[in-house]
């Protein structure tokens, strides 16, 4: 009976310290697909797991150590399996997260309305049968997929535009019966024409996607200098939507010597547009017409090779924001946001709309735009404190869902891995600075809006030059 009991007991161990080693190797290879470890650590978990299961086997299967011992281990195993069972989890979550991520999108979601005036009191777009339907013509893709998806509702006469201005006045002037136009056009028509936003509304709502060739200029992040296009765009719902660049920040990386340059520029600046035969428009308007020609646009403004971009919206802002559980920006003055939002000199504890209301102001201030672009950075640094906190640990995996559904990004997953083992293994903090450019308000006519004058602000020449040399200093620098 005794040696029975002894035989199940040994029998119990023997299958515990059989899982000990698969939740060990689970938990190593976990650390080693996460590529994020560098291998100097990384031979340290491995010498790690070797002491832990050589141990464990001198207790567990030898059949002379003391009950009271073996108890004491067995708990020890428990434990030590808890701990590695839920680190093996994050670690999953964290290579899905990374993965999905840094997923290519090659395309881009256009939002698409058709407008009628209110005063006609159509209900469905079915009404609109053999009447005149005005469009922009600007031979994308995208317009070409909503006249289809029109067309499946209900026929009409297609009249095409070249001007946003125009085909705004044509509906109200009753010279058409309705348009259909792309979200971030009618944000233009509502801001530019109070009459437009308040004589109108949307008989019908769709999206397409459209084709966009998305392409990086790949550096050793871990070594060579580069350049990071973060792009805030003015809208909610999917990220891959497209909208105004209502944030336009480069963020200046040198690896070698720890610096980092915040460069924001103003979104209303009147600057010619990438490969649009110099025509100009404010740079949120590039925006419309994809990341890409953002990208080009401020190449060319500062004579700069951007390598990558981050691309995030309202949503990403106000949905990271309250999963941190709420940040603390820095506030240059006491003002009231359009929102109707105080915020105080100095530091203020925001959550997810706040914030979001804190970066967008600009009415507040004597110098707008700049501010407000000052205001983005302090939003940006605030957001990284608190994700290197501990705090943040605690919405860990609650975070890594917030992020794989509101980021887009040409990084690659190597990128990502290479840049923060490179920071594991130097400890090295990185010192961040920031520069605003600047320039003066000015009514003109833009490539978006042709036929009528916007409010855009005009470059200060010494302000980009000055952010062109400190964006030199910093990639020079070694």
């Amino acid at each position: 009976m005794k040696n029975e009991k002894k035989k199940k007991s040994n029998k119990f161990y023997k299958f515990i310290y059989i899982l000990l080693f698969i939740v060990t190797c689970i938990f190593t290879a976990g650390v080693y697909f996460l590529k994020m470890l560098p291998m100097k650590y990384f031979l340290v978990v491995i010498c790690f797991d070797v002491f832990i299961l050589g141990l464990f086997a001198l207790i567990f299967l030898n059949t002379h150590v003391k009950k009271v011992v073996k108890f004491f281990f067995l708990l020890f195993a428990l434990g030590l399996m808890a701990g590695m069972g839920v680190g093996s989890k994050y670690l999953l979550s964290t290579i899905g997260a990374i993965d999905k991520v840094t997923q290519k999108i090659n395309y881009k979601t256009e939002n698409y309305s058709v407008l009628v005036l209110a005063k006609n009191k159509y209900e469905d777009i079915s009404e609109l049968e053999n009447l005149n339907l005005g469009y922009l013509d600007n031979a994308s893709e995208g317009t070409s997929k909503a006249l289809k998806k029109v067309k499946e509702k209900v026929e009409t006469k297609n009249l095409a535009y070249e001007d946003v201005a125009k085909l705004e006045s044509d509906l109200l002037k009753e010279d058409i019966d309705a348009l259909v136009v792309e979200d971030s056009f009618k944000q233009i028509m509502d801001e530019e024409s109070e009459k437009f936003n308040l004589s109108t509304q949307i008989l019908y709502s769709f999206s397409v996607k459209v084709k966009e060739e998305k392409s990086s200029k790949s550096v050793d992040v871990t070594k060579e200098p580069f350049n990071v296009y973060i792009t805030g765009i003015d809208t909610y719902g999917k990220i891959s939507s497209v909208s105004r660049s209502d944030v336009n920040i480069i963020a200046t990386v040198n690896p070698t010597t720890k610096k980092v340059l915040l460069t924001s520029i103003p979104r209303d600046y009147y600057v010619p547009l990438k490969g649009m035969n110099g025509a100009k428009d404010k740079l949120t308007h590039a925006g419309i017409y994809g990341v890409e020609k953002s990208i080009g646009t401020i190449e060319d403004l500062l004579d700069i090779k951007i390598n990558y971009y981050v691309k995030v919206n309202f949503t990403s802002v106000e949905n990271i924001v309250d999963t941190l559980g709420g940040i603390t920006v820095h506030s240059d003055y006491s003002f009231v946001s359009k929102d109707g939002y105080k915020y105080t000199k100095g530091d203020n504890k925001v959550n997810g709309k706040r914030a979001l209301s804190f970066a967008r102001e600009r009415y507040s201030f004597n110098d707008g735009d700049i501010q407000r672009g000052k205001n983005q950075i302090y939003v940006i640094e605030a957001i990284a404190d608190k994700l290197m906190s501990f705090k943040s640990v605690a919405n860990y995996e609650k975070l890594l869902d917030t992020i794989e559904g509101n980021f887009e990004t040409n990084l690659s997953n190597e990128d990502i891995s290479n840049f923060i083992k490179m920071q594991i293994d130097d400890m090295q903090m990185f010192t961040i600075e920031s520069n605003s450019l600047k320039g003066t308000g000015s009514k003109e006519s833009t490539y978006t809006y042709k036929s009528s004058k916007s409010y855009v602000m005009l470059p200060d020449n010494a302000s980009v030059a000055s952010a062109k040399t400190k964006i030199s200093k910093i990639v020079n620098e070694s």
